[in-house]
């Protein structure tokens, strides 16, 4: 495989993870796909913060101390060959105009994801109609990530604009923005050193010419001509995701990538 990590990898620690979602078990995986670098990043919402049962069904209930039951099973598989990273994927706080973590709590990480498109949470539901709205709402949340006081510590963008629980299809949004509206965004967050992420969980079933007609591609292109750097996940919640990750080569192809091209602690 050309694409040797994957930095969005949910445990069952994730309330939304099943019981097949463990180290060990991804462990094997990744020796068998050939990948040298696994970043687990169970979702997250800082204590310290408050707010999250505004905007989620079920308050995440995931704070430092729950992700950090993982940590002993990290280190029993430390020494298998496959570096291993203790991260979490961090949430957009719509009411505090930034993201739900703390700077003091960011520095325990060894990186942090930070989505723009958890609307199924985020979004008010008014605003799923008309369509534009849906779109600018994740502008404004991208915006606010990479402008908020804990950019520095944000390792990469989670599936931007891939509007999760999406009522219609979020190729839709993603096609409505224009490109300089996207370089906008894009040449703050390679600026900012805030990776992009090729999230492969849209590829499924998906013929390696379909995923090149894919919306995202003519993003991901936009990303790299500002400069942006980046970094592939499987957003795992169970060991089957890991089933389609040889489609992280073809976007590899798709986009002409090289070494250079991604984010240092992926290398």
């Amino acid at each position: 495989m050309k694409v040797t990590h994957d930095f969005h990898i949910h445990t069952s620690l994730s309330l939304c993870a099943d019981e097949s979602a463990t180290v060990e078990n991804y462990i094997d995986i990744a020796k068998n796909l050939g990948l040298k670098k696994l970043g687990f990043s169970d979702h997250f919402w800082d204590s310290a913060i408050d707010g999250a049962d505004e905007f989620y069904t079920v308050p995440p209930k995931q704070d430092f101390e729950h992700l950090s039951l993982i940590k002993p099973e990290l280190e029993k598989v430390k020494n298998q060959g496959i570096k291993v990273f203790f991260g979490c994927e961090a949430e957009y706080d719509p009411k505090h105009h930034g993201v739900g973590i703390t700077e003091e709590t960011a520095e325990k990480f060894d990186f942090i994801l930070v989505p723009n498109s958890h609307t199924h949470f985020t979004l008010p539901k008014n605003m799923y109609e008309p369509h534009h709205l849906h779109a600018d709402f994740m502008i404004n949340a991208y915006e606010e990530i990479i402008n908020s006081n804990v950019s520095k510590y944000i390792t990469a963008i989670a599936h931007p604009f891939e509007a999760v629980g999406c009522p219609y299809p979020y190729q839709q949004l993603i096609d409505m923005i224009k490109d300089d509206q996207y370089k906008k965004l894009f040449d703050k967050t390679a600026e900012k050193g805030i990776a992009f992420e090729i999230n492969i969980s849209s590829t499924q079933g998906k013929t390696p010419e379909q995923i090149a007609e894919q919306s995202e591609i003519r993003m991901f292109k936009l990303a790299k001509e500002c400069g942006c750097k980046f970094i592939f996940g499987s957003d795992a919640h169970n060991t089957k995701k890991h089933q389609i990750y040889l489609n992280c080569d073809v976007i590899y192809d798709i986009l002409d990538l090289k070494e250079s091209d991604i984010a240092d602690i992926a290398k």
